[in-house]
């Protein structure tokens, strides 16, 4: 079942079934609220001022590059594109006022499935070729899907993301949470979190190759081969992440502005590798006219 309504000038769209609620808005396609059995489990926005601020992205839609680009620049087909920094002398998360501040078009696709879209013209914040960027929404049982969409009619790198901040059961700290992450390693970065290039086998206070408490804040990304990238336990509950971008950003210790104070959630983002273009062993995110970019992250409810 759908419901649209108002979350202050934004519209709002509902999707539920017996077990899960999602509310999404245009502004930046965000979830502003995501209920398991009547549990809210994610930190999220509860004004339309502070989505529109967008402080820590609570579950934005991120494009037109997720992450960081490192010295807010890249080299595509011969031609260097100079990008606006907005973190240091990196990009970071598609430039200022990118997708996640602007107002999407949305669509409904089904009982259980809202499209939402954003134009993106040649040059936006520094990128090259006019994009279209889709993320759908939909839920089945206790699963929340999003598939992310783009085409471009001019070659440009693309890797989008949503960017949500979970806490299953209303915990004080998400320190005291479980995680199990099925990854084959973790990108070594610098002190601005730009990678080396290196890829450094989980040890230590990485290794998550079994479920265990999360002891240190992290903002990591994780290699992830396998679809079942990593699973989230909080208390009775547990959310399996299954998706099919090559990695997962693991972030804690978020400092949010009041009411949403750090440790409060903790952020689990598929996305491709932060600063691909510039790493040629990184998977691509290169995408060409004609082209039609897939990709879906899976949130599974227990």
């Amino acid at each position: 079942m759908i419901r649209k309504s108002l979350f202050g000038p934004y519209n709002q769209y509902t999707i539920s079934n017996d077990v899960l609620e999602v509310s999404v808005i245009t502004l930046g396609a965000t979830v502003v609220s995501l209920k398991y059995l009547g549990q809210e489990c994610a930190v999220c926005y509860k004004t339309p001022e502070d989505a529109l601020a967008g402080h820590g992205f609570l579950f934005k839609s991120v494009g037109r590059y997720a992450n960081r680009i490192g010295g807010a620049a890249f080299t595509l087909e011969g031609t260097r594109y100079e990008l606006p920094a907005n973190e240091n002398q990196n990009q970071l998360h598609g430039g200022p006022n990118s997708y996640d501040k602007r107002v999407w078009t949305a669509e409904v696709l089904s009982d259980e499935k809202v499209k939402f879209s954003v134009f993106s013209p040649d040059g936006d914040n520094g990128y090259p070729g006019n994009l279209t960027m889709t993320v759908a929404f939909s839920v089945s049982g206790g699963t929340l899907r999003i598939d992310f969409g783009g085409v471009t009619d001019k070659t440009t790198v693309f890797a989008p993301t949503t960017h949500p901040y979970f806490n299953l059961d209303g915990s004080d700290s998400v320190l005291d949470a479980a995680l199990q992450i099925h990854a084959a390693g973790h990108l070594d970065v610098d002190s601005e979190l730009i990678p080396t290039g290196k890829i450094l086998p989980c040890e230590d206070r990485f290794d998550f190759s079994s479920s265990r408490r999360i002891t240190y804040d992290f903002d990591d990304c994780f290699v992830t081969p396998e679809e079942h990238a990593c699973t989230l336990t909080m208390g009775k509950r547990k959310m399996e992440v299954w998706t099919d971008f090559p990695a997962i950003q693991v972030y804690t210790g978020a400092k949010l502005p009041a009411p949403y104070h750090a440790n409060q959630g903790i952020a689990i983002e598929p996305e491709f590798y932060p600063d691909s273009p510039n790493h040629a062993e990184f998977p691509s995110t290169v995408l060409k006219p004609g082209e039609e970019f897939a990709k879906y992250v899976e949130y599974r409810f227990s």
